[in-house]
């Protein structure tokens, strides 16, 4: 087993010093801050005089930091030198109108914000719709996206999901590396995800930002100018590491060898960032990415953090944690039920089915070692931590961490709109947090076959927090032939996943048991304890009142 495997994340390194108070500026901001351990000397290049302004060491108390003793003006555009070798970017870059390899801008901190009504939403109850932005409008750019953000909000969902809008070089792609705390320019920058943001906040719609640490210290960023921000061990296949499920061959974050300190103040200013000065509701985690050995695990650290500023700011904010293997059980599942009708182990496969879209609530084996050490070493903040989400194909195949083939072949079986509503229903009503796609929610709807879709999410999201209020109870699985009935608490989902319709004998469902949902009302009936399905048509029975 090698340094980079998870079974070696319990043992607990030494691990970085503890978190720095930092410079009081704000970081990144308007005066140059940067850490560079190993530098002899920095200097800010300003690109339109070529002047060179030194920075200083800040102190003892803040080791390997750098700092300009002046402000640079709205607008400026400036690099980095280090040890008078040729300029580079900041690598807390805000801004880069020049290209992924050019100057920074410092960018004007205000912003005229109309949401100081909003509070947050609580993520680990509604649902999410992934978004990507470079297919969900023909722009391509977050204002084209924002004009749509009424469509997504008729869905019912609670917020949405971004895809990582990170600035990267265009004819690599973000895999060759993300500027983490810039906003691509080919989405429209900083201030067109402002003001995205503020519009999904004024249609009641929380944000969550897909963070693309997998891909934050790829080599030709540079950033090994100014210290140790990449680990020795890289994701990817190439030096006997851990296989990276994406392919990529990109160095590991530094997060618990010597210099550790720098690299992890990085990753907390970025997300203080999106969390503060965008109004983000929430970050997405590759888990994968940021898995480390030391005695304080950077996840908690960061929690940690997020949970005071979230107190700072008065409203919720989270930290949506997803990797590899983890929200894509659902789709695997699925795809082996549809892909073989006729298997003669439909019964053990509507059995994993069912375990997959109910697990109870527990310490979940998939959630990696690390992981599970920050859970437990920060309680305090655990309210901030999403965990175990259930995600539909496309908002899997758009992740940092999928490998593309794989998930092509996945998502080609679903391909009618009653295998939409059966993944809908199981993935909404399962307990665990949803991350929906707009294959099965299409927005905006413009039709009457995208609109049934779109109202049969809509029913769903509200059944949704009655159901995950009985998610702590043991789940009952019946199946009989094609059929299959769970049972949990309350709630009941039936379905039969066959070509041929189904009577289904229920008569031990108490008095007040009714059917408050089904994907095809005409051919559903429940009545005097049976209950008569059409093929490949859910349907979602209740007992007592629908409130949690």
């Amino acid at each position: 087993m090698t340094a980079a495997e998870p079974g070696l994340a319990d043992r607990a390194a030494p691990g970085p010093p503890p978190p720095l108070p930092r410079t009081q500026d704000r970081w990144p901001g308007p005066r140059p801050v940067v850490w560079a351990p190993r530098a002899h000397t920095v200097e800010v290049v300003l690109s339109a005089t070529g002047d060179r302004l030194p920075l200083r060491l800040v102190g003892a108390h803040e080791p390997g930091y750098w700092r300009a003793d002046d402000e640079l003006a709205v607008g400026t555009d400036y690099m980095f030198s280090i040890d008078g070798r040729a300029p580079v970017p900041d690598p807390c870059s805000t801004s880069l109108p020049h290209g992924f390899h050019g100057p920074s801008r410092v960018l004007d901190p205000d912003f005229p914000w109309t949401d100081d009504a909003w509070h947050g939403a609580d993520l680990g109850v509604g649902a999410l719709l992934r978004v990507d932005i470079s297919t969900f409008t023909p722009e391509g750019t977050l204002d084209a996206a924002a004009d749509r953000l009424a469509d997504v909000a008729d869905a019912g969902v609670v917020g949405v999901e971004l895809s990582p809008v990170a600035a990267f070089d265009l004819e690599r792609g973000p895999v060759g590396g993300v500027r983490l705390f810039a906003v691509h320019e080919a989405f429209g920058g900083p201030r067109a995800l402002q003001r995205f943001v503020d519009r999904a906040h004024a249609h009641g719609l929380a944000v969550v930002l897909d963070a693309p640490h997998r891909w934050a210290v790829a080599d030709r960023l540079g950033l090994h100018a100014f210290g140790p921000y990449a680990a020795g061990s890289r994701i990817g296949p190439r030096t006997g590491a851990r296989p990276s499920p994406a392919g990529s061959d990109s160095p590991r974050l530094n997060l618990d060898g010597t210099g550790s300190r720098g690299p992890r103040d990085f990753l907390v200013a970025d997300a203080e960032r999106w969390l503060r000065d965008f109004h983000v509701d929430g970050l997405l985690l590759d888990v994968e990415a940021l898995v480390d050995r030391s005695a304080v695990p950077f996840l908690g650290e960061l929690a940690e953090d997020v949970h005071r500023l979230g107190e700072r700011l008065g409203r919720r904010v989270a930290l949506l944690v997803d990797g590899p293997g983890r929200s894509d059980r659902l789709t695997t599942v699925v795809h082996d039920i549809l892909a073989a009708p006729g298997d003669d182990d439909r019964a053990q496969d509507l059995r994993r089915l069912a375990q997959e879209v109910f697990p109870p609530a527990s310490d979940a084996p998939w959630r990696p070692p690390s992981l599970r050490r920050a859970h437990r070493a920060t309680q305090r903040a655990a309210s901030v931590l999403v965990r175990d989400l259930t995600r539909l194909p496309a908002a899997n195949r758009s992740v940092p961490w999928t490998p593309d083939a794989h998930e092509a072949d996945l998502a080609a079986t679903v391909v009618t709109d009653d295998d939409r509503a059966c993944l809908l229903t199981f993935a909404i009503l399962a307990g665990t947090p949803p991350v929906l796609d707009t294959e099965h929610v299409p927005v905006p709807a413009r039709d009457a076959r995208t609109r049934r879709l779109v109202a049969w999410t809509r029913t769903l999201v509200a059944l949704r927090p009655a159901a995950s209020a009985d998610r702590d109870q043991a789940v009952e699985v019946r199946t009989d032939g094609t059929t299959l009935l769970g049972l949990r608490g309350r709630t009941v989902v039936a379905l039969v996943t066959g070509t041929e319709g189904a009577t289904l004998d229920v008569t031990e469902l108490p008095d007040d048991t009714r059917l408050v949902a089904a994907w095809d009302p005409d051919g559903t009936a429940y009545e005097g304890g049976s209950l008569r399905l059409p093929p490949r048509s859910p349907a979602v029975l209740h007992t007592g009142p629908l409130e949690p």
